[in-house]
């Protein structure tokens, strides 16, 4: 193109348009450099973003799995608690039954005394003058008081009609007073059982018996081992539960039993 030219002005006419189409296209050219390192960083940022979100997707669905599980463990601790909400409700009402149970049952063993002849070894006892000096029946621990509770749990009020004693497995359980038994025997509710009439319609009651020394009909002296601590029937574990009735009426036992 410059060869060609006619004249000196022409020349460099053609030399200016020249550069500046070069210079144009080199601008171009620049540009397109570095569109192609702006699209190359933005195809790593891309990329890399790709990433991120492939990995809060797996955290997400990791999250999504152990909300899973946790729901499932509530679910189940819920039934756990709702099914042991059952069971205790259930042993409540039975430990409620088995006294109203007693309650007969005692009534019957009074009408069965009251045809019988009147016990002669135990005609002259006078119990009611030993209010407040009879003997603990075992050696232990009170745990549980006589008369009404609340389960605070369930907010249900019940009466306990005796004391619950914690003693030893196998612990020496003696009579509070001489008497004669009136029975001996397992009882629902209670376990091994014995009924200790007084006279003048008093009873002594011990329940949880592990063994059983006296059968229905024998005389029993004070202080005499009658029977060992056990847990039959108890759902507490090992103790003595203890009563004092008159004319089958539960007395607060601590009153009968001598101080300290």
């Amino acid at each position: 193109m410059l060869a060609s030219a006619g004249s000196i002005h022409e020349f460099i006419q053609r030399k200016a348009a020249l550069e500046h189409i070069l210079t144009h296209d080199e601008e171009i050219r620049r540009a397109l450099v570095q569109d192609q390192r702006d699209l190359k960083e933005m195809l790593v940022e891309l990329n890399n973003n790709k990433s991120r979100k492939k990995t809060r997707a797996a955290e997400y669905k990791q999250q999504q799995k152990a909300m899973l599980r946790e729901k499932s463990i509530r679910k189940n601790l819920l039934a756990d608690i709702r099914s042991q909400k059952t069971l205790e409700l259930a042993a409540i009402d039975a430990l409620t039954r088995a006294a109203r149970d007693l309650d007969g049952k005692l009534k019957s063993l009074k009408r069965d005394r009251e045809t019988a002849a009147a016990p002669k070894n135990i005609a002259h006892l006078t119990f009611s003058a030993h209010k407040g000096l009879l003997i603990i029946p075992v050696k232990g621990r009170i745990i549980s008081l006589f008369g009404p509770y609340k389960n605070r749990k369930y907010n249900i009020t019940n009466f306990r009609s005796g004391i619950d004693i914690k003693a030893d497995k196998g612990e020496p359980i003696r009579s509070v007073f001489q008497g004669k038994v009136l029975y001996s025997d397992w009882f629902k509710g209670y376990g091994n059982m014995i009924i200790i009439d007084h006279g003048q319609n008093y009873y002594t009651i011990y329940a949880h018996l592990e063994e059983i020394f006296k059968t229905k009909g024998d005389a029993v002296e004070t202080r005499e081992v009658i029977a060992t601590v056990g847990d039959t029937g108890s759902m507490e574990g090992t103790k003595l539960y203890f009563e004092v009735r008159h004319h089958g009426k539960p007395e607060n036992p601590l009153v009968w039993l001598k101080k300290g």
